[in-house]
């Protein structure tokens, strides 16, 4: 009796093993494809394997907007204002930070403008001065009164004077005006026209240093 009901057991974890198995491995063509959500970042690339982190996984450490240089194992094709869902171990200590990709997988979608803060301006104003444009899109009254240091003055009502200022498309656009209104107008018409790297910085007040007055330094 306690023979038959040892075989009975070995059967039933037997089946239940198989059972197992089958639904782990699933059917061909049922299973789906591992998604970008199971990277913990996603960046924004700005150009030259320069990216911005613009979204993390609860669990990942890193801040949100860091701009870090990424190291692929083999060449990319990826143009600035491409946004890529990625992984890496750690990030290497160097201005900027360097991290050696370990998976990575390019997302689709129309672009937009993200969020951030003066601090990521400041960064990048750093890393890559260049390519890179803080602008003020108040009335030129309010920036001669007081601006953020290294910005521009475009008013919002003048946005499309932008094409002859800043021509290349791929340029890093970081905006800010009084309260975040303007900004986010601004960033759509920089949108349609066809820049692909835009940052909304929201209000003035978000700066925490000292203004500059036009003539002043």
């Amino acid at each position: 009796m306690r023979k038959r009901l040892c075989m009975k057991k070995v059967k039933f974890f037997s089946l239940l093993l198989i059972i197992t198995t089958i639904l782990s491995v699933g059917l061909p063509g049922c299973r789906k494809p591992p998604g970008p959500s199971g990277l913990p970042f996603e960046a924004i690339h700005l150009g030259n394997n320069l990216f911005v982190i613009t979204k993390t996984t609860a669990e990942a450490k890193e801040s949100l907007h860091l701009p870090f240089i990424a190291r692929f194992d083999d060449p990319q094709d990826i143009q600035a204002g491409d946004v890529m869902a990625l992984a890496f171990d750690r990030l290497m200590e160097s201005f900027p930070p360097q991290a050696v990709i370990v998976a990575s997988e390019k997302l689709s979608g129309e672009s937009k403008t993200y969020p951030a803060g003066f601090d990521l301006a400041h960064q990048l104003l750093q890393i890559r001065p260049e390519k890179t444009c803080l602008i003020d899109v108040r009335t030129a009254e309010e920036f001669e009164a007081g601006h953020v240091p290294e910005s521009i003055n475009i008013p919002v009502d003048q946005i499309n004077d932008i094409v002859n200022s800043i021509p290349d498309q791929d340029s890093t656009l970081l905006l800010y005006c009084r309260s975040g209104r303007r900004s986010a107008t601004a960033a759509k018409v920089l949108q349609d026209l066809g820049y692909r790297v835009i940052f909304d910085l929201g209000g003035i007040s978000g700066y925490k240093g000292d203004l500059e007055k036009s003539g002043l330094k």
